[in-house]
């Protein structure tokens, strides 16, 4: 197995993902797949990863889903502030961890979402990282590595 490949086999797309947790919970609070029934307005969900390998790394688009409360005055305007800032942090943003992966975001497009529930406003955020592995760091942690 190649080097590229085991490291991909190790890190899959964990560590990519609560790096950019991290980084988008910088500007709003924002969870994975799910967000808690108790969630305040507004917070964020990543979700809909898609992977696809690459020869030098992976490409993978995802979403952020943005929420704010309808039944807030001027709900929709707050929704449309949120995503145009997150919006310019996360375009062309540069997403590391040390010994594991750099990677560059990009914005594809943004559209709003009906919701069923009508004290939901819903804005959908589509974004692709290119994730490119670190081939030569090595694995530090002793857990990580293959048997």
């Amino acid at each position: 197995m190649s080097k590229a490949r085991r490291l991909r086999t190790i890190y899959k797309t964990t560590a990519f993902i609560e790096a950019l947790l991290d980084h988008v919970n910088e500007k709003i609070t924002c969870f994975y797949e799910d967000a808690p029934t108790e969630a305040a307005f507004p917070f964020g969900v990543i979700s809909g990863v898609f992977v696809s390998d690459l020869d030098s790394g992976d490409a993978l688009n995802f979403y952020i889903s943005v929420y704010t409360d309808e039944k807030k005055p001027g709900a929709t305007i707050e929704l449309e502030k949120l995503c145009d800032t997150l919006r310019a942090y996360l375009s062309r943003a540069v997403i590391r961890r040390e010994g594991a992966f750099s990677s560059h975001i990009g914005f594809d497009n943004q559209r709003g979402v009906h919701e069923a529930e009508f004290d939901l406003c819903h804005r959908r955020l589509t974004l692709t990282a290119r994730i490119f592995y670190n081939l030569t760091g090595g694995i530090t942690d002793e857990a990580q590595k293959p048997n």
